[in-house]
């Protein structure tokens, strides 16, 4: 993967309370033993509970974290995104979660990314946006904004986009969602 093709730094959460290694034992197990049967998991990072990061893949590969725009994105993910009580019982809430040090790591991670791809080639003061998973999402009514009603899906069951805002490369300028590019 070419750094100067990166686009996004996208934030997931894992929708559950396993650890790293079995999400990612999850996408690579084949379908026929429960797994998504991927050569490659979804994400670059995973950062556990503690704020311990998981490094799974360098950023220079692509990994299956959003389809259709892979090669474009570093993913990182932390564990979590549902309520625990819940998950429990086998139900599947969206709530975020995060610890504090997840939301450290988590801008370490993006930061991270961000060295990297500055290392290799990219201008990271064009074209580089860190949002969410869910606004992949199609913005349905226009708005430049994924709403609730608009999403396929929660994750990561906070609004990444205003949170690190400041790291996006749009010089004063509204974003322009994956969607409507």
């Amino acid at each position: 993967m070419e750094a100067s093709q990166i686009k996004y730094i996208v934030i997931h959460c894992t929708a559950g309370w396993t650890n790293a290694a079995g999400v990612q034992n999850y996408f690579t197990r084949p379908k026929s033993k429960g797994g998504r049967g991927w050569r490659t998991g979804g994400y670059h990072r995973i950062i556990e509970p503690d704020g311990t990061i998981k490094e799974m893949y360098p950023f220079s590969r692509v990994t299956n974290g959003v389809a259709g725009y892979n090669t474009e994105c570093i993913h990182i993910s932390y564990v979590g995104g549902v309520n625990y009580e819940q998950y429990k019982k086998g139900k599947y809430i969206a709530e975020d979660t995060r610890t504090s040090a997840q939301k450290v790591a988590i801008e370490s991670c993006i930061i991270e990314a961000i060295n990297w791809l500055q290392e290799n080639g990219k201008d990271i003061y064009q074209d580089l946006m860190v949002l969410g998973h869910r606004d992949f999402s199609d913005d349905k009514d226009g708005s430049g904004v994924i709403e609730s009603w608009e999403r396929i899906k929660e994750c990561p069951c906070f609004d990444a986009i205003p949170e690190y805002e400041f790291y996006n490369s749009n010089n004063g300028k509204k974003e322009v969602l994956p969607s409507n590019r």
